[in-house]
């Protein structure tokens, strides 16, 4: 982990020292910019992530005919769904993957930021000077009230629009709840945050907001297209 620290690190002074190179040195700025870098090699597995849910979505009928048809034998269900999968090419944990690797990234993004702007302990390469960004006066110190609540928007919002594009798949009350009560605790988390690590997680979820539209637009159209086609 104390590798990945000092990446994360390294690499958010990186995207400082282009903000400076274009006059506008801010580490807030390169925090943005280093989100939108991850957002972007982390895209595959979003993408592959969507393409799964959707897949899963399609497959809702015939999962429910065999919870139907196998209703008072668990293992034999579970054996049937597993079968199904492995016919369709649906890995029902792909959806996970890019949780699994952001986790290691938030972790160390968590450490590393506290160290990076504390006022004793910062990396001798770390200008102070600039760790301001808007209304937060440090980026390595938690914000209380406007942080928590873009990231619980934000939060929200995302898994709101993620919610639409794969409608019909899975409890629609659990998600429900998830809905609402994630944002929540994790807007009510993000107070102890550092506020770049807050920043980080608003910019992610804008990101993968936009991302979903596109996506959902995207297939829209495709659709479109393959009628227009018949």
């Amino acid at each position: 982990m104390s590798s990945l620290i000092e990446f994360l690190s390294k690499a958010i002074h990186f995207f400082y020292s282009i903000t400076q190179a274009v006059g506008i040195p801010n580490y807030g700025l390169a925090i943005i910019l280093f989100t939108v870098a991850v957002k972007v090699a982390l895209f595959p597995l979003t993408f592959q992530q969507v393409r799964s849910m959707r897949k899963m979505q399609e497959l809702q009928p015939k999962l429910q005919q065999i919870q139907k048809k196998y209703k008072g034998n668990p293992q034999k269900a579970q054996q049937a769904m597993l079968e199904l999968y492995r016919q369709e090419g649906v890995n029902p944990l792909s959806g996970c993957l890019p949780l699994l690797i952001q986790l290691p990234i938030l972790f160390a993004l968590f450490s590393a930021l506290r160290t990076f702007f504390d006022p004793v302990h910062h990396p001798p390469y770390v200008n102070l000077e600039h760790a301001n960004f808007l209304w937060v006066a440090n980026l390595g110190q938690p914000d209380l009230y406007i942080l928590p609540i873009l990231v619980a928007l934000g939060t929200f919002i995302q898994q709101k629009v993620s919610m639409a594009s794969v409608s019909g798949a899975g409890d629609l009350t659990t998600q429900k709840t998830m809905l609402y009560i994630m944002p929540l605790i994790i807007g009510w988390m993000s107070r102890s945050f550092p506020a770049g690590l807050s920043l980080y997680w608003v910019v992610f979820s804008i990101m993968g907001i936009i991302e979903q539209w596109i996506g959902k637009r995207g297939s829209v159209l495709l659709k479109e297209g393959e009628m227009s086609a018949k």
